[in-house]
């Protein structure tokens, strides 16, 4: 494109030349400056008042290059400056360099300047990281600063992740107690509180204050006095990511069972489930839709051959059930539940390497459905599910060498296209938190898709590793069974970027390896 300069713009008595219709396709703010029917359109030379030169200068070299230098000392300053001169896409690439500075430190702080920015996917990805670290979060002194619809919002929230309720108690007491004012808005906040999910010990505890000379037991008196209707209604439904659990299936292929195990995150729990009773099946892949879902696998009788059998496991009755077979027969696939459908990608048969997808909505009576196929056949390949899409990381192509590609399907559009190619494609494991995606394999990598922004994390006890499987569970990754030439070890790690944590939390999970998959209900 023409980028010869037609205007200057002048800033703080420095002088810019630019192209006004260059500016005017990366701005709604130049292309009304320019085009529009303001006294400026007819100007050569435009002063712009209320900005900073320096973030000016910087903005101006992006319009140009396509490239921004950001750091902690300038981006608050680059993202007011985009917000004001509307450059939607330098906005973007400040909010999310702010998302992944995202810290238990200044979450509360963060969520408060996106709202007051409009910087909807930033103030979502602050609020994640406050309500899966409640428990810390309200204890912090800038939760005491909250305003009341701020606090109401959090509780409210099915997304709150704590093991019981008594903590969002608790945190209306401390909240309403800090400021005498704040007493009319203690019963509103109490309807919020989830009263089954309320433990005895803490009611009694609770019951005691009131004799007590604790400046709160005015509050528990009058919450005595005017029992909240909400409360009497019948059950309240359980905050859904405080159930959330993993499951891990492993064990070697020539045992009459593998074994499956449910971890508890919330109490470091472990629980024995009824085994998969499958001899001598191996490479099948394991997903989650409510339901535990092993499909296909590699099967030995006398030859091995690859088979279209479906097993599910149902969480709730705790038994395997036969599911619908598959279409086409596959092994080394990807599988991965959308909403309420089950998605299997790829693979190989008997014959060599597929490129075809099918799904199949649990519950319906249809049974699979072809959909679109991968633009490349891989098997062996990492995958996660980020919003309405589904992201297949690399693999290994017919050739047998390793595909860096990072391909996309987007499920309302039925299409495929590849996003972007990774910087460490080998052996890999995915997951998804807070609307970015995690590669394992070597090195740890942080994906933003939206700004095809690749981060090395600095992990130390990630680098140079290889894991068995990964997820997200409650708001922290976990990484199940690491990998050394050719043997795998019984470890579990987590990882939680918000708190800078990454620590093995057992070196002896129950279930036996190798995993064979693990993934979140």
């Amino acid at each position: 494109a023409d980028i010869t300069p037609d205007a200057s713009l002048q800033v703080e008595g420095e002088i810019f030349y630019v192209n006004r219709q260059h500016l005017a396709l990366q701005s709604p703010y130049f292309r009304a400056l320019f085009f529009g029917r303001g006294l400026e359109s007819s100007k050569r030379q435009v002063e712009i008042k209320g900005v900073s030169l320096q973030h000016f200068r910087t903005l101006m070299e992006y319009t140009t290059t396509c490239s921004l230098s950001l750091d902690r000392e300038n981006v608050t300053g680059i993202l007011e400056t985009s917000d004001f001169l509307q450059l939607e896409r330098a906005r973007l690439l400040c909010c999310k360099f702010l998302e992944r500075e995202l810290h238990l430190s200044n979450c509360l702080g963060m969520m408060a300047y996106a709202w007051q920015l409009g910087c909807t996917q930033l103030y979502a990805a602050a609020r994640q990281v406050v309500l899966t670290h409640f428990s810390a979060i309200s204890a912090e002194e800038d939760f005491l600063s909250l305003s009341k619809e701020s606090v109401a919002d959090l509780l409210a929230s099915d997304d709150l992740t704590i093991h019981k309720d008594d903590l969002a108690l608790e945190a209306i007491l401390r909240w309403v107690s800090f400021d005498p004012k704040r007493e009319e808005y203690f019963l509103e906040l109490i309807e919020l509180v989830r009263p089954e999910s309320l433990s005895l010990p803490f009611i009694t505890e609770l019951l005691t204050r009131m004799k007590s000379s604790d400046p709160r037991a005015r509050l528990i008196i009058k919450l005595n006095e005017h029992f909240p209707a909400s409360w009497s209604v019948g059950r309240s439904m359980m905050r859904t990511r405080a159930r959330e659990t993993l499951f891990v299936l492993g064990g070697h292929h020539d045992q009459e069972e593998q074994a499956l195990f449910q971890y508890h995150p919330m109490s470091g729990r472990w629980q024995s489930c009824a085994p998969l009773q499958r001899k001598n099946l191996t490479q099948y892949s394991v997903a989650a839709v409510d339901s535990v879902v092993v499909t296909g696998g590699y099967f030995r009788d006398v030859l091995w051959f690859s088979v279209d059998w479906v097993r599910i496991y149902e969480c709730g009755n705790q038994r395997w059930v036969d599911g619908p077979a598959l279409q086409k027969s596959r092994h080394s696939h990807c599988s991965i539940g959308l909403e309420s459908v089950l998605y299997v990608l790829g693979g190989s048969m008997d014959e060599g390497l597929v490129d075809d997808v099918e799904r199949l909505v649990l519950g319906s009576e249809e049974g699979w459905e072809a959909v679109s196929p991968m633009v490349r056949a891989v098997e062996r390949a990492a995958t996660a599910a980020l919003g309405s899409c589904i992201y297949v990381a690399c693999g290994l192509d017919e050739n047998g060498e390793v595909y860096g590609g990072i391909q996309r399907y987007v499920a309302k559009e039925d299409q495929w296209d590849v996003v972007s190619y990774s910087p460490f494609p080998y052996d890999l494991v995915a997951t998804e938190l807070n609307s970015a995606l995690y590669l394992f394999g070597g090195q740890a990598l942080r994906f933003d898709m939206e700004t095809d922004e690749w981060t090395e994390l600095e992990e130390e006890c990630l680098n140079k590793k290889f894991f068995c499987g990964c997820s997200s569970v409650t708001g922290q990754i976990y990484l199940l069974s690491e990998r050394k030439s050719n043997k795998a070890f019984p470890n579990m790690v987590l990882l939680d970027p918000y708190i800078d944590t990454c620590i093995e939390v057992d070196d002896a999970i129950p279930c036996p390896v190798p995993l064979r998959g693990c993934v979140t209900v």
